[in-house]
């Protein structure tokens, strides 16, 4: 399933291996927490749990399978939170010991993870078409206990409430060999035509990511921004993807983190609800009011 891998622009396996590692591991993150939660709730029984149990065990195996491949992610410490716990199911006292004791609940593993992700170059993970539904699952499984646990605070009419949702943690722009465009795997653009402009800047950007370059696209009346527009980028989309242009130059960055937006200050609440309807991944956010 590992050497599987939906074709990409310029990644190996072995980055891609890490980007794959670390959002697998978020999932599992957060399946951790929630169990910790339900516990303070008393919503972490056994047949509470099942689904989350489900979800763990099929991506921790699916995890150990990366890891087997990849002795740099062996050899990462603290060892990952899933090697302590093989399964969820009658495991939810010793995870709320360990987590009360160790106030950590497989975060510093997994932002070993991102810094081998990142120095690898290779932020955004391109799933294998098992994997993708791995993930779906995953989400889809965490979605339906958070929907538990926020009636169970409500019918407690807890003091301390708690907010619960999802965000779209990442955004990652891939160029599929088709011509197809898509945005977190979901969204698709315009398709490229071969041989057209559009192609020859897209490929050119790829080619190029996060530093400004000037494309070499022949002999054109067409100004780069015209171009970027006709291939489906909205302003929000160009202002995570195409953060600057400039006359005939341009910058392009493949992958743009929450927190980068954020700080940019781009609006995305339409395209977040947008990624949310086609299925995108996204991850479980809980905080006190």
């Amino acid at each position: 399933m590992i050497n599987n891998l939906m074709k990409a622009t310029n990644k190996t396996p072995q980055t891609n291996d890490y980007a794959v590692a670390k959002a697998l591991n978020d999932l599992v993150k957060g399946i951790i927490l929630l169990v910790y939660i339900g516990n303070g709730q008393d919503l972490a029984k056994d047949g509470d749990i099942a689904g989350l149990n489900r979800a763990y065990i099929l991506l921790t195996q699916e995890l150990e399978n990366i890891y087997s491949l990849n002795p740099e992610l062996q050899d990462l410490k603290p060892d990952p939170i899933w090697k302590r716990f093989d399964v969820l199911k009658g495991s939810r006292e010793a995870i709320a010991d360990y987590i009360n004791d160790s106030d950590d609940y497989g975060d510093a593993h997994c932002l070993r993870v991102e810094k081998l992700s990142i120095i690898a170059g290779v932020e955004l993970p391109e799933y294998t078409a098992d994997q993708l539904e791995l993930a779906k699952y995953a989400d889809v499984t965490t979605e339906d206990y958070v929907k538990k646990l926020k009636k169970t605070l409500k019918s407690k009419k807890s003091s301390a409430e708690v907010t619960y949702g999802s965000e779209i943690f990442e955004y990652g722009l891939t160029y599929k060999q088709d011509g197809t465009i898509l945005i977190n795997q979901v969204l698709k653009l315009k398709k490229v035509h071969a041989g057209s402009i559009t192609e020859k800047l897209l490929e050119q950007s790829i080619k190029n990511p996060n530093k400004k370059f000037k494309p070499d696209l022949g002999k054109t009346s067409r100004n780069i921004s015209t171009i970027i527009s006709s291939a489906g980028f909205t302003p929000v989309l160009r202002d995570l993807f195409f953060p600057s242009v400039s006359g005939d130059t341009v910058v392009f960055r493949p992958y743009v983190s929450k927190l980068q937006a954020d700080l940019e200050r781009i609006d995305r609440d339409e395209l977040d609800l947008k990624l949310k309807e086609l299925g995108a991944l996204c991850r479980v956010v809980f905080e006190p009011n």
